[in-house]
């Protein structure tokens, strides 16, 4: 099994490359997709990060206010240190879970993991390749304000709190420039996904 970890700042475009691989023929387990799970309502993660938050962090439907919880963890750095150790664990549970199925059914697999905190969390060494997405802060900027209809300082605050994109290149195997087309990352993406798997 070959293990890929894609990374990258927030609206770099690291679902793209994902879906990229995956078309190559590539498992994709996205991170975000598992954090969702882990804290489903009535789950125990839920309930601590509701017990540490309070229950304003909740939606209407009993479910998590993720955009409320979000502008909690930019104003506030230990807010958001507790509420990764809350969910950290579990998101790596449910990822080592789906890793043992795919390669109970297809040990030559190759999985791509989506990981948006990879570097920051120091966990690159668990995967066997990692491919880092860039895009630039003002154009991830502006695609944030479209993808999640947030305003210019709710979008900022966001790229403000995470690491920048140049730190992170010296632990890239490979890195994908998303400032172009979208034809253009596709072919990007899959050249690089021929020479990890050594695919002609």
């Amino acid at each position: 099994m070959l293990k890929i970890a894609v990374t990258g700042g927030a609206a770099s475009g690291k679902s793209i490359v994902c879906e990229c691989f995956g078309r190559l023929g590539a498992h994709v387990i996205s991170m975000d997709a598992l954090a969702r799970g882990a804290v489903r309502p009535e789950s125990s993660v839920l309930d601590a990060i509701v017990d540490h938050f309070g229950r304003g962090v909740l939606a209407s439907d009993g479910g998590l206010d993720r955009r409320k919880l979000r502008g909690i963890i930019t104003r506030d750095p230990e807010a958001r240190k507790t509420l990764e150790g809350l969910i950290h664990p579990e998101i790596f549970r449910l990822f080592e879970k789906e890793v043992a199925v795919i390669e109970s059914r297809h040990r030559d697999a190759v999985v791509v993991a989506e990981v948006p905190l990879l570097i920051e969390l120091g966990i690159q060494d668990r995967f066997d390749v990692v491919v880092l997405v860039e895009a630039g802060s003002d154009l991830q900027k502006e695609r944030l304000m479209v993808r999640d209809d947030s305003s210019a300082g709710e979008s900022q605050a966001l790229l403000d709190i995470q690491m920048p994109a140049e730190q992170k290149r010296s632990d890239a195997d490979y890195i994908i420039e998303n400032r172009g087309s979208l034809k253009e990352v596709e072919v990007a993406a899959g050249e690089i996904y021929r020479k990890i798997t050594k695919v002609s």
